[in-house]
């Protein structure tokens, strides 16, 4: 009696994470691309082949990007989105000179 007890407990508690899970996940992702004509359209994450940022940050960096953010008060999505333009632009200036903005 007990033990079948617990195991209803934890099957309502499973059944419960999968309904939590299913309403967090989002049904689909997608990124914006840009056709011929200029026109913006959502690329769906299915037909996307990779993802174009996908890395991940050694914990000794990402204290130090921490200790930066609080001490200077910087926004740091901003500050790494400038250092990777300028970064692009001086390892591959023909590919940057087509697709980015000056």
């Amino acid at each position: 009696m007990v033990l079948g007890k617990y195991r209803r407990e934890e099957e309502d508690r499973r059944k419960k994470d999968e309904v939590t899970a299913a309403i967090s996940r989002p049904s689909h992702t997608s990124v914006e691309r840009v056709d011929e004509t200029g026109h913006v359209e959502a690329v769906p994450n299915r037909e996307r082949k990779s993802p174009i940022v996908s890395f991940s940050i050694p914990i000794d960096l990402r204290s130090c990007l921490q200790a930066v953010r609080n001490e200077k008060s910087i926004n740091l999505s901003m500050w790494v989105e400038r250092k990777l333009r300028e970064a692009v632009t001086n390892e591959f200036p023909t590919i940057a000179k087509r697709h980015l903005k000056s």
